[in-house]
């Protein structure tokens, strides 16, 4: 029997907006928004009703980052067949060789969010700033983030402000007022067609975002990861980081602040509260096939995959084996 041609499936996002936090006792809310441990099992369940010879899943994992996320432990179901890293990245492969009509892998992620936002970034002394490597990866075009387009470059020329923040905060305003939030589907569409159709998810609000602000030669770039939510499996979101020569990358999240709500729409500005779960900031990243979260490969006959996402309560500690 001939091999099949080869698939490539990729998982896409949703987008999701932070909860609002009870005003009263200030100081006691202060203490408890700093973190917030959680417990989030992933799950992948793939249906093999052909003759699929083998099958490939990659997914990105997520990693401590200092002042932004610890991450406790990960447990596997079943184990991985290898880890690796790449571009910063690190990722887990499952290999399947003839494969069960139903497979199912499951991955539970335990890991304290810490708060951090435009606030927390300027109470930090400038010897802490996390400077990384250089911006040119940051400050240029590519798909999706379409910042030499003429288009682009006429918001951004249009666009002042005082401060290197208050420009920031100004190309906030302007993404939140120029797009409409709706759900279209899976395939992304970029800065340029967002701003053509006036709307988009969280992945364009994102992109126009960060087109902009390389556009105006600030240092801009996409992060894709998850948002709590204790309600749906709606957690998959993309929110956008700013390196801010003051206060260094600093996260905003454009469609969280699409809200009427003036407090609301501010507080994804500048109050940003620990419930983003990071896995990259690598806007097209080749590993998952330019898309995001997970991807899966088959030989042979297709091969269907469902995933879910769920937040819960954590559960006592298990021992770490990631």
């Amino acid at each position: 029997m001939k091999l099949r041609k080869l698939f490539l499936v990729s998982l896409l996002i949703s987008s999701v907006s932070p909860a609002d936090v009870s005003s009263r006792n200030m100081l006691r809310q202060r203490r408890e928004i700093q973190n917030n441990t959680v417990e989030l099992d992933l799950s992948y369940d793939f249906s093999v009703p052909g003759e699929t010879f083998r099958i490939s899943l990659i997914v990105i994992l997520p990693q401590t980052i200092p002042g932004k996320q610890k991450i406790l432990s990960i447990k596997y179901s079943p184990k991985p067949s290898r880890f690796f890293h790449e571009n910063g990245n690190r990722y887990a492969e499952f290999v399947f060789v003839k494969p069960d009509k139903r497979m199912k892998v499951e991955i539970i992620i335990r890991a304290e969010l810490l708060r951090y936002d435009l606030l927390t970034a300027r109470e930090k002394r400038e010897q802490d700033l996390f400077e990384g490597p250089g911006f040119e990866d940051f400050l240029k075009q590519e798909k999706y983030i379409e910042k030499d387009d003429p288009q682009i470059q006429e918001i951004a020329e249009s666009i002042e402000g005082q401060t290197e923040a208050a420009i920031v905060k100004n190309i906030y305003n302007y993404v939140i007022d120029n797009l409409e939030y709706t759900l279209h589907g899976k395939k992304d569409w970029g800065a340029v067609k967002a701003l053509q159709q006036k709307k988009g998810d969280c992945t364009e609000y994102a992109d126009l975002f960060v087109s902009i602000c390389r556009a105006k030669n600030i240092p801009a770039r996409i992060v894709t990861g998850y948002t709590v939510r204790f309600d749906t499996d709606s957690s998959k979101h993309n929110w956008v980081e700013v390196y801010l020569q003051k206060y260094g990358w600093v996260p905003f999240d454009p469609s969280g602040g699409d809200i009427e709500n003036f407090i609301f729409r501010n507080r994804a500005f500048d109050r940003m509260r620990p419930v983003y779960l990071y896995l990259t900031n690598i806007r097209n990243d080749e590993v998952l096939g330019n898309y995001h979260f997970a991807r899966y490969t088959y030989w042979g006959d297709r091969a269907r995959l469902t995933d879910s996402i769920k937040f819960k309560q954590p559960s006592p500690p298990f021992p770490k084996n990631h």
